[in-house]
């Protein structure tokens, strides 16, 4: 969506989560996703799997076009670029991100302006499927402008019209 698509009267820019959101604020510094989940409801946080300073990450399935895929675990905190598993890709590879226990495609949010063109798709922070409560990954590889969004709060900067529909 274009800046000016943007609903500002549900949509804000905050520092820290709300009080009753499923992020977690540690110690005013750091901002930590605890739940994540795919359009079918299945968790991509599980305990099993790979942590990151104790606290495990956000697993996703990835495939490029060639049908080099794998799983691909994210870090938790937010603004941390650390991926485990899977991370043979080439910067601006293009990826289809999907439920590494069902399979399905996660659905786009929007265009990001990104080099690679990629799209940003969502993660459901909430076992709702909620889209006022998701995670922003683009499935360009190694594109850092992933963002969340919680209670339609922009937790991540504000993209100064870079998220496009």
């Amino acid at each position: 969506m274009a800046k000016q698509d943007i609903d500002s009267k549900r949509l804000h820019i905050s520092v820290p989560p709300p009080r009753h959101s499923t992020i977690q604020h540690l110690d005013d510094v750091y901002i930590v996703i605890t739940q994540a989940y795919c359009p079918n409801g299945h968790n991509l946080i599980d305990d099993a799997n790979e942590s990151f300073d104790g606290y495990p990450g956000i697993k996703l399935y990835l495939e490029s076009s060639g049908g080099n895929g794998g799983n691909v675990v994210l870090s938790p905190f937010h603004g941390d670029h650390s991926k485990k598993g899977k991370t043979d890709w080439s910067d601006g590879t293009p990826v289809t991100i999907s439920c590494p226990e069902c399979s399905t495609a996660l659905p786009k949010l929007a265009n990001c302006r990104c080099p690679g063109s990629g799209d940003l798709v969502k993660v459901f922070l909430t076992p709702q499927l909620n889209d006022s409560h998701v995670l922003a990954v683009c499935n360009i590889w190694g594109c850092k402008r992933s963002r969340t969004i919680d209670n339609w709060q922009i937790i991540s900067e504000y993209l100064d019209g870079q998220i496009e529909g």
